[in-house]
């Protein structure tokens, strides 16, 4: 008896240890799932409140309305605007694993400004462009 009972507790250790490991590997994959448009304009958001001192009293917005602007049958690249008060945030990206967002951000209000720049995967922030029309 104790030697059956050894082996089904054997199988049972045998079948859940690659179950859980498998689980443990894919759990621990970062890279896994590709951040979007919306963490794009985050980072981009947040560079240019934290940049510039005259733009401190701007609030991003919590809410926005999306629009895709890709043409349709265009595979190879992808267009989106979101909107909100007097934000107006364009992305761009080519469709791969892990893209760049080209960014461009205008705000039309008291303080009106322009920004055009690149967000990667990591969250790096370059600016290519800045502006204030006042």
């Amino acid at each position: 008896m104790n030697v059956k009972l050894s082996m089904v507790l054997a199988l049972i250790v045998a079948g859940i240890f690659p179950v859980a490991s498998l689980y443990a590997w894919h759990a621990g994959r970062t890279d896994s799932v590709p951040e979007g448009p919306e963490f794009a304009r985050g980072a981009a958001i947040d560079y240019v409140l934290d940049e510039y001192g005259e733009l401190k009293v701007l609030k991003a917005p919590t809410y926005w309305k999306e629009r895709n602007l890709t043409p349709e049958g265009l595979v190879g690249s992808n267009t989106v605007q979101f909107t909100s008060g007097g934000w107006t945030v364009t992305t761009r990206n080519a469709v791969v694993l892990r893209p760049t967002y080209s960014v461009e951000i205008e705000y039309t209000g008291e303080i009106s400004f322009s920004w055009s720049g690149t967000v990667d995967q990591d969250g790096n922030v370059v600016e290519r462009s800045f502006s204030v029309t006042k």
